[in-house]
């Protein structure tokens, strides 16, 4: 009986230190899952692009086009870039022939082809504010911009003949001459419209490909057509392949697992909710994948 008392006595302490290990394991685990969130947090919010509230995305197939490269070239970025779209769940043109959405421009002088285009391709620049145009001319490797619409939860829009109807009927009152976007939907935690990416464009110049692989331009397109995302500011604590053109550090080969989570998270959502949900959605997946 003495025997057994005394193991008891030797087990119990034994148990209750595995116990405090167990326990401080924890604390652990969720401070590192802690600090994971609020880095992805970060990262979400300083690579994602607003439009009136929310992040807006291809909803249309995406088609690419590659000018600047030497065919051959041309083809295997594209076809990256359409094996990017599918592996991250946004949809893409089925047919080889198709109008292009996502247009990747490798130019001389990226500023000069945004100067010439406020002249010539005012279209390829619509929705942009004066001052957007006049920041994608400053110098640097590159630049990028969407075109986006607003669309209905069914994904209707205003048509040509209404929005023409509505702006030229001068017999109309005031109201009516206002173009409105019927909604269906009266859900108080979605929005009852989206933005959809129209048309996203990608212009890198050709002294920044230097030494790039196709596979790191595709991916760099993919990232920023696709996502509507824009670089980081350097020294940031996530590995992303938009920094691949802004000399700090070895520049990743490809997406990185962060990259992909960004637009698997992004493609996983119908484009209803507020960007600050959105995010908040898009960073739990990063983190969870860590």
């Amino acid at each position: 009986m003495r025997l057994i008392f005394s193991l008891l006595l030797i087990a119990v302490p034994s148990v209750a230190v595995a116990q405090d290990v167990k326990s401080q394991d924890d604390i652990v685990v969720r401070a590192k899952r802690k600090q994971d969130r609020a880095v992805a947090e970060a990262f979400v919010r300083s690579v994602s692009t607003r439009t009136d509230g929310q992040l807006a995305r291809f909803h249309q197939p995406v088609c690419a086009d590659v000018i600047g490269l030497p065919q051959s070239y041309a083809t295997i970025v594209k076809e990256r870039i359409i094996a990017d779209a599918v592996s991250v769940g946004a949809p893409v043109a089925k047919k080889a022939t198709c109008t292009p959405n996502l247009i990747v421009i490798v130019a001389t002088s990226g500023s000069d082809l945004v100067i010439d285009m406020r002249s010539r391709r005012p279209d390829w620049l619509t929705g942009l504010s004066p001052s957007d145009i006049d920041a994608l001319t400053t110098p640097a490797p590159a630049r990028a911009w969407s075109v986006t619409s607003l669309r209905n939860e069914a994904g209707e829009e205003l048509s040509d003949a209404d929005m023409q109807h509505a702006l030229f009927d001068k017999t109309r009152d005031t109201f009516s001459q206002t173009p409105v976007l019927r909604v269906r939907s009266t859900s108080i935690r979605q929005y009852a419209s989206r933005r959809d990416l129209e048309a996203s464009f990608v212009v890198i110049d050709q002294s920044a490909t230097v030494g790039l692989s196709l596979r790191q331009i595709a991916d760099y397109a993919a990232m920023r057509g696709l996502g509507h995302a824009r670089p980081p500011a350097s020294g940031g604590q996530v590995d992303t392949i938009l920094s691949l053109l802004d000399g700090s550090g070895t520049a990743p080969r490809a997406l990185t697992g962060s990259d992909t989570a960004f637009l698997r998270g992004l493609y996983a959502s119908d484009g209803l909710s507020s960007a600050a949900t959105e995010r908040n959605a898009i960073a739990r997946r990063i983190a969870n994948e860590k």
